[in-house]
């Protein structure tokens, strides 16, 4: 098979490099060490990948390279299987983001967790906005509607945009269920990907269920 390129990188479409960290540890431990080393070497000149980015908030990491990654991967497992493992890889880093200090994602406050569900859900998504935005660059808006919302975001980067839409989605939709269940004390909840184009650009969104029972 031969490796993958590595596209021309631009110092604008960058991640803060605790934020790659988290997504680059939480894949490897979703699909084993080997694996991931598999993965490393079908891209080629992947050196970047393999030292890990510091633990900081610069926003230094850049986010061709996780493109050039999940590429990989769905190239080496299948588009189904890709998704299935992103989902999965999404869900640990949840659970890995909701253990951080800093910077905390600020959803597990008592102004958020005393809200009426559906308005708990709305905030959680406000609050994640706002957060990823910051430290990824992409732009994301809430749109509720009566027993939903859409978490809609779009990629202002044309030269990563395909490469990473839908990855990121698959990535974010297995955050969002296990936000869900944990805000609903462990029951699952079907999140689904929605993908259009924006005014200028491609965009995303999930449409994130209301909790039961209220609101």
């Amino acid at each position: 098979m031969t490796p993958l390129q590595l596209d021309k990188l631009t110092s604008s479409a960058t991640c803060a490099n605790f934020l790659a960290r988290t997504i680059l540890f939480s894949l490897r431990e979703t699909v084993g060490d080997e694996f991931y080393s598999f993965l490393l070497r079908e891209i080629g000149d992947a050196d970047i990948l393999a030292r890990f980015p510091p633990d900081d908030l610069k926003r230094e990491f850049p986010l061709q390279q996780l493109g050039n990654l999940f590429s990989a991967l769905e190239s080496v497992a299948g588009e189904k299987a890709k998704r299935g493992l992103l989902h999965r890889s999404g869900r640990a880093c949840f659970l890995c983001l909701q253990r951080r200090p800093t910077p905390s994602l600020g959803i597990f406050t008592a102004a958020v967790l005393t809200l009426p569900k559906a308005r708990k859900v709305k905030r959680c998504a406000e609050i994640l906005g706002e957060y990823f935005q910051r430290y990824t660059g992409f732009i994301f808006s809430v749109e509720p509607t009566l027993h939903e919302l859409l978490w809609r975001f779009e990629i202002p980067f044309p030269e990563i945009e395909f490469s990473l839409g839908t990855n990121m989605a698959d990535l974010w939709s297995g955050f969002w269920y296990e936000l869900l269940y944990t805000l609903s004390g462990g029951k699952p909840h079907l999140i689904e990907i929605v993908a259009g184009t924006g005014e200028k650009q491609l965009s995303w969104a999930l449409r994130i269920p209301y909790l039961p029972f209220e609101g």
